[in-house]
């Protein structure tokens, strides 16, 4: 199991994140306390499996292995890129410590160090086998020697971040992952059986910005979705109570939940597998390992549908776009999250609707024929239309009592009976 305990760099220092791969508990918490006093952020595990997944996801800069796992492979030859250093084994003579790695998917420039893979026994070793990494250093044992702080610190300054002790270059600053996203729809869900990849992937998104809600199976994801409403799930396809393509199909069968994009991050990889998670509704499939670059980029794109939203921010400014593009219950849910003040204009044909907004909350609505409540029910099942916020009208219209999450539940409950053939129960407002 991995420890997910993790000390803080100094104040003004960039944060050092190390992993450990030891097969002795001693020896491994040995060496965790040692570069904790250091100030090293430390994970441990004496699953190689679990480290190189870790490493795949996250952005880990150094690996420790313990050389007495004998873990280090080559690259075979058929995966073998243009620039790979060849690894040759471990030098003589160096029969004891660890061997310090560096994940190529974080640093290609490392390949003119050795290029080795992890060992990973059993049927998961397929999935990992894309996962290299450079043998930047061999490091001795901290009771055999005092070298490995002053070994990993050397790493650090030389191989690592280099250019932090160079004169600083004028360059372009690249783009930050999710700028054009709203923070208020910046939440996501986890849902992975196996706590460390859950919490590898959310400090990746954490980092990034979001507020991330975490499951562990189907059922627990799914009112965790329904009670918080994020804007993007990611789920592992194998879950302890049901698949993940059953929850999928549950959130597309859900009114509040079928336009969230879902994304599976599954350790399953075949052909099958991807068409069935197409077929029951997913945007995207992903398979473990995934270099947390391209699950960034592909995250970003996915969410691009919400950044196409107008979301101005000074007063008389609008919020304006296509009900059909995030589905009428976001259309509600991005005013209240904006806590907005004014009235939401929706137009279909010849239908039109006012709903007035204080501060985010529904307190009033107008149809072509009716006022309240209902009419906040009838929008949720528009299936498109144009809508268009208006900050500076006059909110009009009975007062709506009901707060804003029973009203969009309630009005997405109306909706999924309907669906079923149902008659829904008339709710007075």
């Amino acid at each position: 199991m991995a420890d997910a305990r993790a000390s803080k760099p100094a104040e003004g220092a960039a944060e050092r994140r190390v992993v450990i791969l030891e097969a002795d508990t001693i020896n491994r918490f040995s060496t965790e306390r040692l570069l904790r006093k250091e100030d090293y952020w430390v994970l441990t595990s004496d699953d190689p499996g679990a480290v190189v997944r870790m490493a795949s996801v996250s952005a880990v800069d150094v690996v420790l292995v313990d050389l007495g796992l004998g873990g280090l492979e080559a690259v075979p030859r058929w995966q073998r890129r243009r620039g790979d250093a060849i690894f040759r084994g471990v030098p003589a003579g160096v029969t004891d410590g660890y061997a310090a790695l560096r994940p190529l998917l974080l640093d290609p420039a490392c390949a003119r160090f050795p290029v080795v893979t992890l060992r990973v026994e059993g049927p998961a070793s397929e999935a990992v086998q894309d996962c290299r990494f450079a043998v930047v250093e061999f490091l001795p044992r901290p009771w055999r020697s005092g070298g490995l702080v002053e070994g990993l610190d050397t790493v650090f300054r030389d191989v690592i971040r280099p250019a932090a002790h160079r004169e600083p270059e004028p360059a372009a600053a690249e783009p930050r992952a999710f700028a054009s996203t709203p923070s208020a729809l910046r939440t996501a869900l986890v849902v992975d059986p196996d706590a460390a990849e859950r919490r590898s992937l959310a400090d990746i998104l954490v980092r990034n910005g979001f507020t991330v809600h975490q499951a562990s199976t189907s059922a627990e994801a799914l009112r965790i979705a329904v009670a918080r409403r994020p804007w993007l799930v990611i789920t592992e396809m194998t879950l302890p109570d049901e698949s993940g393509l059953v929850l999928c199909g549950r959130m597309r069968a859900h009114s509040l939940l079928r336009t969230t994009p879902v994304v599976f991050l599954s350790v399953r990889d075949d052909c099958d597998t991807r068409h069935l998670a197409i077929k029951a509704g997913a945007d995207d499939y992903l398979a473990k390992p995934a270099a947390s670059r391209e699950l960034l980029i592909r995250l970003e794109l996915l969410l691009r549908r919400f950044g196409e939203i107008e979301l101005g921010q000074e007063q008389g400014s609008h919020l304006r776009g296509a009900v059909e593009l995030v589905g009428a219950p976001s259309v509600l849910q991005i005013c209240h999250l904006n806590q907005l003040t004014g009235v939401l204009n929706v137009r279909r044909g010849s239908h039109a609707v006012r709903i007035g907004f204080r501060q985010g909350q529904i307190v009033s609505a107008t149809g072509p024929d009716r006022q309240g409540a209902q009419v906040v029910y009838d929008f949720i099942a528009w299936p498109q239309g144009q809508f268009e916020f208006d900050r500076g009208a006059v909110v009009e219209g009975p007062p709506i009592e009901a707060e804003f999450n029973g009203l969009l539940l309630e009005g997405c409950r109306r909706l999924d009976e309907r669906r079923r053939g149902r008659p829904a129960e008339a709710v007075s407002n």
